[in-house]
């Protein structure tokens, strides 16, 4: 999935890649949080012994998902 955005007159498509690493790279380092293309459900897992880092996990790699899941964990 795709999401195209018009800005200025002008179109630019952004893939689930660009939403994912643009994510990773604001928040990665100072949160130990990523962001990953999930399964049926979404749902936040916190660092643990089998993986190092906190993940926001979004279903079926829809883009609304992602930033559906994005704006819980800004919030939270």
């Amino acid at each position: 999935e795709a999401l195209l955005i018009k800005i200025f007159g002008e179109s630019m498509e952004h893939k689930l890649e660009d939403i994912i690493a643009i994510f990773n790279q604001c928040f990665e380092e100072e949160y130990n949080t990523r962001l990953v293309k999930g399964g049926d459900e979404p749902i936040y897992i916190p660092a643990n012994d089998e993986v190092p880092y906190n993940a926001i996990y979004f279903a079926r790699g829809f883009y609304s998902s992602a930033l559906h899941e994005i704006a819980h964990w800004l919030v939270a």
